[in-house]
């Protein structure tokens, strides 16, 4: 560990957030109100939250349950810390697409750098070899679908899977591995409304091991629909298929 405060004021803790963004990973626990806009808007009232902000730009605002951050910012966007009317503010902004993340903190009960250290993740399976297990067991997506096409290409990118309902309606499959965010049901969203512009009935469907609150939220603004699949588990029901073939 670096630095650490227990009660900083609004200047000091900005101190420790700006002179240590670069250096570690710096934790701010206290009582705050968060607004994300961009694409969207969403926004936290006044609650006791942790705020964490790594030196590759990553922001993350947590609560007391759950694995996934209530708002987050990807690695690549730019944090600064100041004071306004008393109050230490942490605003992070993103370029492209541009997206800002404001917390704003009532009270600070603690700020810290901490020097953590990074490796490589051993994956099992890519998100490619997920796509390509679901193919396989597309039931697990969901009963009757028939797959009709497989990294169908589109002018924003491309569909992971094309598929066919039990009532012959189309369903856009967009396929994360680990956990899916705001980006992925906006996505998805873009590729169920290319469909639909070609006079298509089509549906959308985000596959992932799960599921961000605020994409949950997105995705039942646009009208979509979520299906939880652990990549592990996954894999295990496609090699038990494959060995019983052999």
């Amino acid at each position: 560990m670096y630095v650490h405060l227990v009660g900083p004021s609004a200047e000091e803790a900005a101190q420790v957030v700006n002179s240590g963004k670069r250096r570690g990973v710096v934790v701010v626990v206290g009582v705050c109100e968060v607004s994300y806009s961009g694409r969207a808007a969403a926004s936290l009232k006044a609650g006791r939250r942790l705020l964490l902000i790594k030196r590759d730009g990553t922001l993350l605002v947590h609560e007391a349950e759950k694995a996934q951050p209530k708002i987050w910012q990807p690695p690549g966007s730019s944090t600064a810390a100041y004071v306004e009317e008393g109050r230490l503010v942490v605003k992070s902004v993103r370029s492209r697409p541009f997206e800002t993340v404001r917390v704003v903190f009532l009270s600070v009960d603690f700020v810290g750098v901490f020097d953590v250290g990074e490796s490589e993740l051993e994956f099992l399976g890519s998100e490619r070899d997920v796509v390509e297990a679901l193919t396989q067991a597309p039931w697990l997506i969901e009963e009757g679908l028939e797959v009709v096409g497989v990294e169908v290409p589109m002018d924003v990118g491309h569909v992971d899977i094309l598929a066919k309902d039990r009532d012959g309606r189309y369903v856009v499959v967009e396929v994360k591995r680990d956990v899916a965010t705001h980006e992925a049901v906006f996505q998805l969203a873009r590729y169920v409304e290319i469909y639909r512009k070609k006079g298509l009935d089509v549906r959308g469907v985000l596959v992932a091991g799960d599921i961000s609150s605020s994409a949950l939220e997105y995705l039942r603004r646009y009208g979509l629909q979520f299906v939880k699949i652990n990549p592990r588990e996954l894999m295990a029901v496609t090699n038990k298929k494959a060995s019983k073939l052999l």
